[in-house]
């Protein structure tokens, strides 16, 4: 009986972390269903060139570049009553407006960039909440592999379904119904705040920064080792100038392919994430965190190279699906590894900056690649994004030991009760 409840209550877990990614994935104003629709509206409408699109992408996500501050402000202070559930509902409510705000009003580049700033805002107030929820919840139950692969699916699979949706949306709809679904889908987040899972109450009753003030939880937070490389990991994955802007317009451009087809191709790219991070689901049960890194991140290295083959529809579509295949497995075990960093009590603050990482990165390597492809061509920015994986190597020879150390499931040394026990969990 036990066994069963142990079962059924992962089964929860993943259900719920899985809805509520999914949700933010899709809503998301720079990732989600209306990025690619923004994207050809201030290509198409408002003219913008390569280096004006980027910029425009990269103030836009302002806020992800401090997201930490967000992670820090909800590990500090929650609401009472609510929790981690206010700030979903609090949210999903700012971003929907936003997004209403732009389905009924005529769309200038003013209008549109203080709309997705707010709706940029919004989302990073979730997703911190989010995200530290699972980061706490999965280190409790010994879960980080299996959350890990779930948050993968709930990138992957909004971004699937965005690429698709938003090629059909340029040509079918116009940018105000675009604004109107994506205020729908929001609000989504504000029906699951409603939605207490065991686990989660469990996770937020025990805090072990509830009586910490707000400077001895800096210095704790900066003197913990294992979250700076993992950060610093994350940042390098995600730093890849030639797959934005250059890409975007290498294909939209020089090659000359659809938006139907470019968000078929964007689609086939992340779809294939999936097979490998799969893979990861059932392997980080059976091989310690260290071994998958470096499986994982050699194979990530090839990503770079294969973008040279993209020099028609077809080719394009192929080299979709190895981006695809050589990355979901890498980006799986980044993620795990990141869960696993974080401080007790700050998990927030902790994820949050592997997700600034990921911002500054991603905004950060358009830029550079937009500078690089008007100056160097489509080459120069692959060989950037080549090295830059690279550049993970010898990163991993500085993540400690201890944190990589053990499959899914153990306990790492000198951790022998898992705060599981403390809130009363029975561990898997």
């Amino acid at each position: 009986m036990a066994a069963t409840h142990d079962a059924s209550s992962r089964w929860e877990i993943i259900a719920y972390f899985a809805i509520l990614n999914l949700a933010l994935g899709l809503g998301s104003p720079l990732l989600g269903i209306a990025a690619i629709p923004i994207n050809y509206f201030l290509k198409d409408n408002l003219r913008l060139s390569p280096m004006q699109l980027a910029m425009f992408a990269a103030v836009a996500g302002t806020p992800a570049y401090v997201s930490f501050l967000f992670g820090f402000l909800r590990d500090r202070w929650r609401p009472p009553r609510w929790g981690d559930r206010g700030y979903l509902l609090g949210g999903a409510i700012a971003a929907a407006g936003a997004y209403l705000w732009l389905g009924s009003v005529t769309i200038t580049y003013a209008s549109l960039l203080y709309a997705v700033l707010i709706a940029a805002l919004a989302y990073l107030i979730m997703v911190a909440s989010a995200q530290a929820m699972m980061t706490g919840v999965a280190q409790a139950h010994l879960m980080t592999g299996r959350l890990a692969v779930v948050f993968g699916f709930g990138f992957f699979i909004p971004a699937v379904i965005s690429a698709l949706a938003g090629g059909w949306l340029v040509a079918n709809l116009s940018a105000h119904g675009t604004f109107v679904m994506a205020a729908c889908l929001t609000m989504v987040i504000a029906v699951e705040a409603f939605w207490r899972l065991d686990a989660v109450v469990a996770f937020e009753a025990v805090d072990p920064s509830r009586d910490e003030r707000g400077l001895a939880a800096i210095k704790r937070l900066i003197a913990h080792r294992p979250i700076w490389p993992a950060a610093a990991i994350f940042f390098l994955w995600n730093f890849g100038p030639g797959w934005g802007t250059p890409m975007f317009y290498h294909l939209t451009e020089t090659v000359k392919i659809s938006s139907q087809l470019f968000g078929t191709f964007t689609a086939v790219q992340y779809a294939f994430f999936l097979p490998t991070t799969i893979l990861y689901g059932v392997l980080c049960k059976r091989a310690p965190l260290s071994r998958l890194l470096w499986w994982g991140t050699l194979v990530a290295i090839a990503q770079g190279p294969i973008m040279f083959f993209a020099q028609s529809g077809p080719s394009a579509i192929g080299v979709a699906v190895l981006y695809g295949l050589f990355g979901g497995f890498a980006t799986a075990a980044y993620i795990d590894l990141v869960m696993r960093s974080c401080p007790k009590g700050l998990e927030g603050t902790g994820v949050m900056l592997s997700t600034a990482a990921f911002a500054i990165a991603t905004n950060a390597g358009n830029v550079f690649g937009s500078w690089a492809y008007s100056r160097g061509g489509f080459a120069l920015a692959v060989i950037v994004t080549t090295a830059a994986t690279a550049l993970i190597v010898p990163m991993l020879w500085l993540v400690p030991p201890n944190i990589t150390a053990t499959r899914e499931g153990e306990t790492a040394a000198g951790d022998s009760q898992p705060i599981a026990a403390a809130i009363g969990s029975d561990l898997p």
